[in-house]
């Protein structure tokens, strides 16, 4: 299609218009980094930049926003904030997207500005910047567009090739370029391109030569393998390091479960590196960062890169990146095409490609130096002509070596004149082994060959994953046993190799970790050995006791075929095998058709297979031949127990099984039985015959496992040296699946999720209604102390599988549990986010000191106490024990068994504290069981003592009254006496401190107030050691301060001053005169009576008058009328620190006024009374006289000198005369207040209003007089 120019224009005009859009999206997103394409991802919301979460953050995720920011194709995803941390908003958070959307504002995210992030999670990515694949079917093929002066352009075709593929797909960590096939992806929509050259050596396709072109050409494609590249870092080398596999966008580690040669073979072939030359372990170049991608790999060694090997799954691991593996590849030296590592066509690494070495100046001085470099011993001496092929190249290198090197590549390289042959070499391999003085060919003392002579291998971390990897090199099946203690003999000669340390899937001994040749510390009594099956091997099983059946027939392995296949053969295998009882037999034990094989024909009685018939089996026809498998009980079982992981110990051993002599039984050994049982861990031994004696046969070796064996065939047993075993001693064991409870993934043994056994399988409990209390339940049934927290919401990870109740009774005691066990447990609705755990402590005791707060620390688990390890013991620890057993303050942290040395096992060593754990066992400590130490480490304590609470007592009691003395004692029992007591009361208002050198201080109040009661509480200090130790707070005790006011009396006077006692009912004449006296004997002076009628009125209230403890007032009637009659009582008042208090209403009296003419009868009656009372007086003096002689006598004189006598005298001798009686005012006040018909009191709930200075206002008319 041809356009006009204002048609050009206008096409123009449109394609921006549509472009719009997308530039408008661009603006909304940058990368904040090192480069305009690398950085921290950040999006422009609401006119502020901010954020992206790196929750859910993809490969596709960063696709999408390499596009959008026209930076490429996407390198890597980064999290955790690879790029610094942002600030202000986070405005993205759980994106999810497709890849294939324009910009990441359209992918899935939550709202803006809805995250629970912090920005220690921001999200980054790494672009290709100059580089992208287009049209292709994922990132890593497409047609090939490069970024040049700011616009994106297509790569032409033209000397397109391998070079320049290969950059760009390593570039783009897509693999190697695959040159099989070649695809179209369209053509680019513009005129010209870029045509490309590269050299192969580049780091970047940006590096490589580039010329604009103006003419049409032909676009460039390429389509990559794909495949997981790998990357060594921090190594000394280009090809030593960690290894880095790169998978969803990030590099991540590779643990180092069962990495071992044939691994690193692969890697090193994958990474162009030459041959593998040794591995490394546990983080040796350095831990690496973000994920651990692969674990457990298997490679056979022939795959072309790690990814294709077996392996758990990408980012499936139990690893952390202490355990990150690494290699040594040989870099510049490789063999090719050879029958094992050590041969082959000899190339050279040199100007950045592999090149053949020409024989022409080829000799054994090289051939020495390539073999010490590949660990390939000496170069081999053969006859025969060796040839590994032949690399096509006509011209190649030749090498030039003088003086000390180590590398072929420290040579003089130079390119050869003319065409040339390769070097074809072979080495002697890797150090030949030999089993010597066994019993046949495949048992006895392990010797290695190393410069020119044979020398044998100490026995020291000798287990039996090196006789794995000698029983393989050595063809011999699998490692049945290793012996110590030069069990085949001592050797002569060197010890080669100490301290090996296998994993089990090496290849050769030398592979192994270990020390270099010939350095070691023991003597050939510690001559290492083994013995392996020999003539038997099992594949494919679930353990070393069950599997395919190979034999060992005409010096070659074949498969047992099952033609005639049954119980008698499998219980000939099986009893060779050291694997106990054949269970069963299986006669399709493989899918694969056998086309030949062994047949073996048993009568079931012979000790081994080679007294079988044997002979060899073809297939014949078109019948099925499968080979024949067996499974074995293993040579090791629990009897007589509750269950089957729990009971006497039973092994099998030449043929019969025996009970195991319990004087060396051991944590080790249990947990390798426990382990083969599959009952989970060990969890408590026993020496004594618990579970009965069985049949009596007892193997009284010693078994002295490592714990790292998987089968308790596999531990060394000796002989007891110097005494036999006490065959009353057996051995027996309880695993912890016996338990039916157990903890997952807690920070050791008694600490961890809650599971338990329902039915035939594991479950996890709901944390809804979870208590201490439950928590409890299970901590005993797993015999871990008691228990110190219940946390719920699947503290300890959530589990997987059924989810049980806690709701029900199964968890109120042990036998209710057991009994949920047996009949299930209610299935619960929770999810594992709602899992439960338990945190339990262990119980502690001192031992060995001079009291209860001193001694050796010992710790009570799995039933049994022991010691716990001095290594890194110090006073923080000392101070958790301490506060444990109660005992105070920590004084010393003691080591080397200061209080001598204990018994049993060492339960905790290494054990680092805060102090501020509630227990020991919380801190941290590696596990039990697992220490390096012998009881002459153990570690001690001195505590300050038991921090008793002092106790703190009242003298007279805790209720007083007002006034009183009140004494406060304060009683400490310590036995570091002298120090500080301290008294408080609880509102925190009142503290005194009193210095007392014994065990008690007496604080003193001496009239106490209503401002002191309430509650109190005691404190002792002590000052020690530069350090002031506080004693807990005392008991706290109630002081109550009361007023008790005595109930007064009631009395009156007749018209003629006579006094009448109380009666309790009294007539008067209407007109009378006569008054009512209220009198108390109380120890408050100062106080005012009450004159109440029938409990409806009271009168003013009157100050009492008298002294010490006697008190009275009058209430006058100058007058007396028939609305004066009625029932009257008295009542005592007073005020204190402005509170009034009353007493209890006195006795009444009842007063009825009668008109004149029933005087006379009263007359009577009182002067009856009177002449009564004045007998009583006289017989009182008379008797007080006789009683106290010439004692002293109390008069009182009249401070008014004569007055009250001479008012009396007047009163007595003049009518009654209201109007001028000196109390005719106080008869109108209380008439008026008897009138008042509102002022009925409340005698019990009213406070009455009384001066506040009642007892200053007092004045004594009397006062004593002493006279001799």
């Amino acid at each position: 299609m041809i356009f006009t120019s204002s048609e050009k224009n206008l096409f123009y005009w449109f394609i921006g218009f549509l472009s719009l859009p997308l530039v408008t999206e661009c603006d909304k997103i940058r990368l904040v980094g090192p480069s305009r394409c690398s950085g921290r991802v950040e999006i422009l919301h609401e006119n502020t930049w901010g954020t992206v979460c790196d929750d859910q953050w993809s490969i596709s995720n960063a696709e999408v926003t390499c596009r959008e920011l026209s930076c490429g194709t996407v390198l890597e995803t980064k999290a955790g904030a690879f790029f610094g941390q942002g600030k202000d908003q986070i405005w993205l958070d759980d994106v999810q997207c497709s890849g294939h959307e324009s910009s990441i504002l359209k992918c899935l995210h939550r709202p803006f500005g809805e995250h629970n992030c912090g920005h220690g999670e921001d999200a980054g990515v790494i672009c290709s910047e100059y580089l992208r694949l287009v049209n292709g079917s994922n990132h890593c093929s497409g047609r090939v567009e490069i970024f040049r002066n700011g616009h994106w352009k297509r790569v032409c075709s033209l000397d397109w090739g391998e070079k320049e593929a290969s950059i760009i797909c390593k570039e783009l960590h897509c693999g190697p370029p695959d040159l099989s096939q070649t695809l179209l992806f369209g053509a680019a929509a513009v005129e010209g391109g870029v045509k490309t050259s590269c050299a192969g050596n580049e780091t970047s396709f940006s590096k490589c030569s580039h010329q604009e072109l103006q003419e049409r050409c032909v676009d460039a494609t390429v389509v990559c393998s794909n495949r997981k590249p790998i990357r060594v870092v921090n190594g000394t080398t280009r090809c030593s390091g960690r290894v880095e596999i790169y998978h969803a966008g990030q590099w991540g580690t590779i643990c180092d479960d069962h990495w071992g040669m044939q691994e690193a073979n692969v890697a090193c072939r994958e990474l162009d590196c030459g041959n593998a030359v040794a591995v490394k372990y546990k983080a040796f170049y350095g831990k690496g960062t973000d994920q651990v991608w692969m674990d457990d790999i298997d490679c056979t060694g022939r795959e072309n890169a790690l990814s294709e090997c077996p392996h758990r799954g990408f980012g499936e691991n139990d690893c952390d990146h202490n355990e990150d593996a690494g290699l040594v590849c040989s870099e510049s030296v490789r063999l090719i095409n050879g029958t094992d590592r050590c041969s082959g066509r000899l190339e050279v690494f040199h100007n950045g490609q592999w090149s053949k070495i020409c024989n022409s100046n080829w000799g054994s001085t090289q051939a020495k130096i390539v073999c010490r470099e590949l660990e390939c011993g000496a170069p081999q001496q053969l006859h025969e002509t060796l040839n590994f092929g032949d690399s096509g190249a006509q011209r190649g290198y030749t090498a030039s070596c003088s003086g000390s090197v180590d590398s072929i590549s420290q040579c003089r390289i130079q390119e050869s004149r003319g065409s040339c042959d390769g070097v074809f070499l072979s080495c002697a391999g890797v150090q030949p082994l030999r089993l010597a003085n066994g019993t046949g060919r495949c048992s006895g003392r392990v010797e290695v060959f190393h410069d020119g002579q044979w020398g044998t291998v100490c026995d020291d971390m000798w287990d039996i994953h090196e006789a794995e990897v000698v029983c393989r090199a050595m063809d011999c099946g699998s490692a049945q046993m290793v012996t110590f203690s030069a069990f085949f003999g001592q050797g002569d000669g060197n010890i080669w190799l100490d301290d090996l340390n296998c994993l089990g899937n090496e290849s050769s001994l030398v592979h192994c970790q270990h020390p270099s040749f010939g350095e070691n510390n023991c003597g050939h009594g510690e001559d290492a050995g083994v013995i392996c099956s020999e003539n038997i091997r099992l594949t494919n099983g679930t353990d070393q006791c069950s599997g395919q059946v190979e034999i060992y027939h005409n010096e070659m392995w074949s498969a047992a075929v099952n033609v005639n296949w049954g119980m008698n053969e499998g219980t000939v295998i099986c009893r060779e095998m050291n694997c106990g009882d054949a269970l069963s037999v299986s006669a399709s034990g493989s899918r694969n058709e056998l086309l030949g094989g062994v047949k073996v024909s048993c009568s079931g009685r012979e000790s081994a297979v080679t007294e079988c018939t044997l002979r060899q089996y073809t297939r014949t026809g078109s019948g099925h031949l499968g080979q024949a498998s067996v499974v074995c009980s293993g040579n090791v079982k629990l009897m007589d127990g509750p269950n089957r992981c729990a009971g006497r110990v039973e092994v099998y051993k030449n043929g019969q099984w025996g009970n195991v002599c319990g004087e060396s039984w051991d944590l080790n050994d249990a947990s390798v039985v426990c382990q083969q049982l599959k009952c989970g861990k060990e969890h408590r031994i026993s020496t004594a015959p618990d579970y009965g004696h069985g049949s009596g046969q007892v193997w009284v070796e010693q078994i002295e496992c490592s714990g790292r064996e998987t089968a308790i065939s596999q531990c060394p047993q000796n002989p007891f040296v110097d005494r036999t075993c006490n065959i009353t001693s057996l051995a027996g064991l309880v695993c912890s699946d016996s338990l039916n409870v157990r903890l997952a993934e807690g920070s050791d043994a008694c600490s961890g999720r809650v599971e338990v056994l329902s039915g035939a399988v594991w479950a996890t409990v709901c944390d809804v209604d979870w208590t201490l209390e439950k928590a409890e339940v299970v901590c005993e049934t797993i015999e871990c102390g008691y228990a110190v927290n219940a946390p719920g919401e699947a503290h300890f990870n959530p589990g997987t599988g059924l989810v049980i109740d806690s709701i029900n009774p199964c968890f109120t005691n042990k036998t209710n549990l057991q009994n949920c066990v047996k009949n299930g447990f209610k299935t619960s609705t929770c999810g594992h986010e709602r899992d439960a755990g338990v945190v339990c402590a262990a119980s502690i005791r001192v031992v060995g000191g001079s009291n209860s707060c001193s001694g050796r620390v010992e710790i009570f688990h799995k039933g049994q106490w022991g010691t716990v390890c001095d290594d890194d013991w110090t006073l923080q620890n000392a101070k958790v024990v301490c506060r444990q057993l109660g005992c105070g303050q920590e004084l010393s942290a003691l080591t080397n068994a200061h209080f001598g040395a204990g018994e049993g096992p060492i339960w905790l060593d290494n054990v680092e504290c805060t102090g501020d754990e509630l227990a020991l066992s919380q801190c941290t400590h590696p596990n039990y069981g697992i220490n390096n130490c012998g009881h002459n480490e153990d570690a001690s304590v001195i505590c300050l003592g038991a921090l008793h609470k002092p106790q703190l007592t009242l003298s007279p009691g805790p209720e007083v009254n007002w006034g009183d003395r009140v004494e406060m004692t304060c009683t400490v029992v310590t036995e570091q006496l002298g120090g500080t007591f301290v008294l408080s009361n609880s509102q925190g208002s009142w503290k005194t401190e009193k210095f007392s050198e014994s065990e008690a201080a007496v604080f003193v109040l001496p009239k106490v107030n209503f401002t002191q009661k309430g509650s109190y509480f005691c404190e002792f200090k002590k000052k020690l050691q530069n350090q002031v130790i506080s004693f807990p707070q005392s008991n706290v005790v109630d002081l109550t301060v009361k007023i008790k006011l005595e109930k007064p009396s009631i009395t009156l006077t007749s018209p003629h001053a006579m006094l009448i006692y109380s009666p309790e009912k009294l007539s008067i004449k209407k007109g009378d005169y006569f008054f009512i006296t209220c009198s108390v004997h109380s120890t408050y002076p100062g106080g005012y009576f009450y004159l109440t009628k029938s409990n409806t009125s009271r009168s003013e209230p009157k100050a009492a008058f008298g002294h010490s403890i006697f008190y009275m007032a009058n209430f006058e009637f100058p007058s007396i009328q028939y609305e004066h009659q009625g029932l009257y009582s008295c009542v005592y008042a007073m005020n204190i620190s402005s509170q009034s208090f009353f007493s209890d209403e006195s006795k009444t009296i009842q007063v009825t006024v009668v008109d004149g003419s029933s005087s006379s009868t009263v007359s009577g009656i009182i002067a009856g009374v009177v002449v009564l009372v004045i007998v009583l007086v006289i017989g009182y003096m008379l008797w007080r006289r006789r009683r106290w002689g010439a004692g002293t006598m109390v008069t009182f004189n009249n401070k008014l000198d004569g007055a009250i006598q001479q008012n009396m005298e007047e009163r007595r001798n003049r009518p009654l005369d209201n109007s001028r009686h000196p109390g005719a005012q106080t008869h109108r006040e209380f008439n008026r207040v008897l009138e008042d018909k509102n002022a009925e009191v409340d005698l019990d709930n009213t406070v009455e209003r009384v001066p506040e200075d009642l007892a200053g206002r007092v004045c004594y008319e009397l006062e004593p007089l002493v006279t001799p």
